[in-house]
């Protein structure tokens, strides 16, 4: 099992590109590696996104290369992601979150898209919120700006209750059956990678709209 633990910076620096560019030289090494699971660890309001967004630069290339490749290849990895979530997460954040195929959060957690011009559009974010709770979640959250308290995101089937020591214990218990682990990641995801990349290229492009780019 391999872990990567994402400390909380403060605002203004929470997932920059040093973190992104970490994140995707982590990615790359489990590739080729092949762990049993990957767990990420996120303290905090590490994840706390959607106020970062308005600063970020957002024309399409910076969008397709620091945003939209990395959740392409977090959904690809052939093992489970296990996230461990404590804190608000937001925008790109929950891309990230919801690109791993088990969220375990403690009551402190909430869930929000943010920004309707740009946040919304980062990391496939409504693709991932329709998997895993249907379309009108993601439509709920992006036009309301409304946010998801713990115990109403795991009703919705988004999250279970778990702490740090639970999350590492089940991703223990996925590298262990490597086997059976392997093949339910590939039943679950493999004819879904394609669209996802299909939908992370049409959503840089129209991030580059919303940031006053491209027309």
């Amino acid at each position: 099992m391999s872990e990567f633990v994402f400390d909380d910076p403060g605002a203004g620096r929470r997932l920059d590109e040093d973190v992104r560019t970490a994140l995707a030289k982590e990615i790359r090494g489990w590739r080729r590696a092949a762990p049993g699971a990957v767990l990420l660890r996120v303290r905090g309001d590490a994840w706390h996104h959607a106020p970062e967004v308005g600063a970020a630069a957002l024309d399409r290339d910076r969008v397709d290369a620091g945003y939209q490749t990395l959740v392409k290849d977090l959904f690809g990895l052939a093992c489970p992601v296990v996230v461990a979530l404590d804190g608000r997460v937001s925008g790109f954040g929950l891309a990230l979150a919801l690109a791993a195929d088990v969220r375990l959060a403690t009551e402190r957690t909430t869930l929000a898209v943010g920004d309707l011009k740009a946040a919304a559009l980062l990391g496939g974010t409504g693709w991932l919120l329709g998997r895993a709770s249907g379309t009108g979640t993601f439509a709920q959250l992006a036009w309301t700006g409304e946010t998801l308290p713990a115990g109403e995101a795991a009703r919705r089937g988004l999250l279970s209750p778990g702490d740090d020591d639970a999350a590492r214990a089940l991703a223990d218990r996925l590298a262990a059956d490597l086997a059976g682990s392997s093949a339910l990641k590939r039943a679950l995801t493999t004819r879904q990678r394609g669209e996802l990349e299909t939908v992370l290229d049409y959503e840089a492009w129209l991030a580059d709209v919303a940031a006053g780019g491209a027309a």
